[in-house]
């Protein structure tokens, strides 16, 4: 018995998140099937980073054990096989104690809103027609280092024993009427992205001051948070881990 790693990205817009759910079409749900027709065999999938739905991602990867033999050209038939919206982009061998979710090191994402509308960026980008201040974005964004504890950001019904996280990025950035927020991390909590970036929102409408971000953050209260930032905008850009990938072929 072997362990594998998969890589792939996806659109997120049509499905109910990325883990497996009763009655909903999930990124999971439609690769497990797709690995079951084409092997012949139910394959069990342990994720990375369950997405939330509607949320994108440029890199995620999942893991599972089989005994068959994975060859180059199963990327391809994976691929033939998955809708459009999901592509397998490698297979790769990995020791039989390494673990997708929990031995990842860094994770990034990004959330884009665009302030033109543009029938293109729809459900891709967050429209956002109003002027924010983009430098009071950043100050705040960049205090976000400073902190390890977000247990505001976290929405409470999930299961966690730490609200502890090492943020080594958060970077505002503006391209035409096109604006971007990068952020790297050890690990997020449930919710704490779309949470940041909407609560940094209301520090560039000057709905918050910087004082009151600075509160907010150490509140340890999500009632003080705006999650209603919507999914769209929201990618996931990358998982790291230590060099441990045996590309198959």
């Amino acid at each position: 018995m072997a362990r594998y790693f998969i890589e792939l990205s996806y659109d997120g817009a049509l499905y109910g998140g990325f883990q497996i759910q009763q009655n909903i079409g999930t990124v999971q749900g439609a690769l497990e099937t797709a690995m079951e027709t084409l092997f012949r065999t139910p394959i069990p999938l342990t994720g990375a980073s369950r997405t939330d739905a509607g949320v994108h991602a440029y890199q995620n990867f999942l893991h599972f054990d089989t005994e068959l033999e994975l060859l180059p050209k199963h990327v391809y038939n994976l691929n033939a096989i998955l809708p459009n919206s999901i592509v397998v982009k490698g297979i790769y061998q990995v020791p039989n104690e390494v673990h997708s979710r929990f031995d990842a090191i860094k994770r990034g994402y990004i959330y884009r809103l665009h302030q033109s509308k543009d029938p293109f960026s729809e459900g891709r980008s967050w429209y956002y027609p109003f002027p924010l201040d983009l430098d009071l974005m950043q100050t705040a964004a960049d205090t976000l280092l400073n902190y390890t504890d977000f247990e505001s950001f976290s929405k409470k019904n999930t299961q966690v024993n730490t609200f502890q996280c090492a943020i080594t990025k958060a970077n505002w950035t503006l391209s035409g009427t096109n604006i971007q927020f990068e952020i790297h991390s050890n690990r997020f909590l449930r919710g704490m992205i779309r949470g940041l970036v909407g609560t940094m929102v209301q520090v560039g409408r000057g709905q918050i001051s910087i004082d009151e971000w600075h509160e907010i953050v150490a509140s340890k209260d999500e009632q003080r948070v705006d999650f209603s930032t919507p999914a769209c905008g929201l990618y996931l850009s990358q998982i790291n881990y230590p060099d441990f990938f045996k590309k198959i072929g």
